[in-house]
């Protein structure tokens, strides 16, 4: 998978996802700028705290990779890649996730997000189940919940698999 956000049709499948199916307050919006899509918004954590960008993948889209790539551009907040597999906990979706490394303010530079050791949530808590199954995922995005009120920014020029198959010598 390699995701290339300077063809704006890229940005067409990420729906956002709001605080407010919990009451929350916080707003979010995504869209295609010039060569790269901006997730961008307010969060308020009066009742929430979050917002979130996702898109549905096909089972088997991140099999045999360890993590991703991305290019991004941050306003120096934290924000996280979550995946979705078929992973349950008392009835409710996991959601597992791993930190997109901080970024300099304003410049464009490239991260990798590791799939090691993820954490696992459901509804902000913690929860024990399977390990993280790359080959498994049906969802991933990014969200934005570090319980600081105000705007954030986050722009993404390129999103692509690392790749776990050893290269020959």
């Amino acid at each position: 998978m390699n995701i290339d956000f300077s063809n704006s049709n890229s940005v067409a499948p990420w729906q956002i996802v709001n605080d407010g199916v919990m009451g929350g307050l916080s707003q979010g919006t995504r869209f295609a700028e010039g060569d790269h899509m901006v997730f961008r918004g307010v969060i308020n954590t009066n009742g929430g705290g979050f917002s979130s960008l996702r898109r549905r993948l096909s089972p088997g889209d991140l099999s045999a990779t360890t993590g991703l790539r991305l290019t991004v551009r941050s306003d120096g907040r934290d924000y996280k890649m979550t995946f979705r597999t078929s992973e349950r906990w008392r009835g409710r979706s996991v959601s597992y996730q791993a930190p997109i490394p901080t970024t300099p303010t304003g410049d464009w530079v490239d991260v990798t997000v590791s799939f090691a050791d993820m954490a696992t949530s459901v509804f902000g808590r913690n929860v024990r189940v399977a390990p993280f199954d790359p080959s498994d995922v049906r969802e991933m995005g990014i969200i934005i919940a570090d319980g600081i009120d105000g705007d954030f920014k986050l722009g993404v020029r390129r999103l692509s698999c690392v790749d776990s198959t050893p290269t020959a010598t």
